[in-house]
């Protein structure tokens, strides 16, 4: 039975489910959370809320696990500027001096991904 047609999903504590929209997915991991998931137990959840979706929907789900409100305004001011000029001020007072994030939309290399 698919899940669209699954009238159970009306019940907002119905979890026995394999979501297969990034809708259900979110719907099923924030009724999770709602029932006391641990933040710990999130990544485990994330996937188990994942697992059936297809490839466009997993971009989808993705793309809501890392911003939730969606993209930022265009008008919306970025962070590295403030970070910059903090850095610039403790340069100059002679204060200790965390390096700057990169510019703009440079790639940095994971360290996960790197080979010793």
């Amino acid at each position: 039975m698919a899940t669209t047609e699954n009238w159970r999903l009306a019940d907002p504590e119905y979890v026995d489910f394999d979501p297969t929209t990034v809708q259900e997915a979110i719907l099923k991991f924030r009724r999770l959370q709602r029932m006391g998931l641990k933040p710990w137990m999130y990544p485990e959840a994330m996937i188990t809320c994942a697992r059936k979706l297809g490839e466009q929907e997993m971009g989808r789900f993705e793309s809501w696990l890392i911003n939730p409100s969606g993209e930022p305004d265009k008008n919306a001011v970025d962070v590295r500027d403030f970070l910059k000029a903090q850095h610039d001020l403790d340069v100059k007072h002679g204060r200790f001096a965390l390096l700057p994030m990169p510019e703009n939309d440079e790639k940095e290399e994971d360290d996960e991904k790197t080979q010793d």
